[in-house]
């Protein structure tokens, strides 16, 4: 299992409370400190507000709230890495950049995701 103690503070976007628990407990095995957990748009947007995030794992489409994208383009103007996970999407516009995870998914896939993402932003931070 890959080793994400490097992480301090990761955002869990995700409207399905069994996956959403699932992220939490794969986060917190990989030596993530503090997991920001948000069902909602709403919630996330609130939650980038609230000091700094070292990456997310954003659900594409979020039931009644829409889609993440808003909160995308914030963590994207921010230099915060993330990923999407979808269970319906396959590309995404605009993020052609960003791994996408296709539920269901496992917890070694999201931890490769997630370390793919953000050893990407070390390298581009580096140029």
């Amino acid at each position: 299992m890959a080793n994400l103690s490097h992480l301090q503070r990761v955002l869990a976007l995700e409207d399905e409370a069994l996956i959403l628990l699932d992220i939490e407990m794969t986060l917190g095995d990989a030596g993530v400190s503090e997991i920001v957990t948000a069902t909602t748009v709403d919630e996330a947007l609130a939650a980038l507000g609230k000091g700094r995030l070292d990456a997310a794992v954003l659900d594409l489409h979020i039931g009644q709230s829409g889609w993440s994208y808003e909160v995308a383009e914030r963590l994207r103007a921010l230099d915060v890495p993330f990923i999407f996970s979808s269970g319906t999407v396959d590309v995404v516009d605009g993020f052609a950049d960003v791994p996408l995870l296709t539920k269901p998914f496992s917890s070694e896939q999201l931890l490769a995701a997630l370390a793919e993402a953000t050893s990407n932003a070390k390298v581009q931070a580096a140029q």
